[in-house]
């Protein structure tokens, strides 16, 4: 099943009601970010939960979820799960309190402000665990991985995105290849590696897939060009965005044979 135009066209469109530009308010509400990497996690995230079977009232958790395009996104299409995103930085938990507020989405969707490398998540209490680009920021990532299971029901299901190794990344402009996120306290993951951590952990794996082919790596190029060089990165977003737009849609229902994500779903 693919991700419906109609879905990734709605990803982060919520993000308007924190806008305090009325120029970008605008933009958001009718393209949805500006930053063409989040919505691709998040699609290919969407995409995987829509393979499962997911119960009508699940119990669903996003650690570390950010802006939590994810949650907004199945807030609003399945109205009786119980959704919680966990998030460190203060400030966008209060944004997505407020964009819950004002979306009438307080009674399904909760979030709170915690570290995951102590917070209590609980025990046998999630049905599904969600989980984008965290792992690789978090030094005992075996740990948060037992606790995760932990917090799973019995047969509860974890959904992983995270990194390719940087250094097995493909680029596309030669400019990316010296592209490295500065908080990522390990060189990211290798399919085998992840597979390793997750069984020492407990899981087994149903389904492990590359995400960010040359569609997806393009579009967040495109996205990003003049990255080191902010006076010129934001026109040549806003110039390249509606081809960076439909290669992130291509990328999410793309067959990808080698990419520089990695999707895993796996089962406690």
């Amino acid at each position: 099943m693919k991700l419906n135009l109609g879905m990734f066209r709605n990803l982060g469109r919520e993000q308007r009601y924190v806008q305090r530009n009325p120029l970008m308010r605008a933009f958001v509400s009718l393209f949805g970010p500006f930053g063409i990497h989040s919505r691709i996690r998040a699609g290919h995230v969407l995409w995987e939960i829509q393979q499962l079977t997911v119960p009508p009232d699940a119990q669903i958790m996003d650690a570390g979820c950010g802006r939590a395009l994810v949650l907004f996104a199945l807030a609003q299409t399945y109205p009786h799960l119980h959704l919680h995103g966990i998030e460190i930085d203060p400030d966008i938990v209060q944004a997505n309190c407020k964009i819950a507020h004002i979306a009438g989405l307080e009674r399904i969707l909760a979030f709170s402000c915690a570290d995951l490398a102590i917070a209590d998540m609980g025990e046998a209490q999630y049905d599904m665990l969600i989980s984008v680009d965290v792992l690789e920021h978090i030094v005992d990532d075996v740990a948060i991985l037992l606790a995760f299971r932990a917090a799973l029901k019995p047969g509860g299901v974890l959904v992983l995105h995270l990194p390719l190794r940087h250094q097995q990344q493909r680029r596309i402009f030669p400019a990316f290849k010296q592209h490295l996120i500065d908080d990522h306290v390990r060189d990211e993951y290798l399919p085998e590696e992840l597979t390793e951590k997750l069984e020492r952990a407990g899981f087994q794996i149903l389904r492990m897939r590359y995400g960010f082919g040359w569609q997806g790596e393009l579009a967040f190029e495109l996205n990003n060009l003049f990255w080191n060089y902010a006076p010129f990165r934001a026109f040549f977003a806003l110039l390249t965005y509606p081809l960076a737009w439909f290669l992130a849609y291509l990328d999410i229902n793309a067959e990808i044979a080698r990419g520089n994500s990695i999707i895993c779903v796996a089962q406690a």
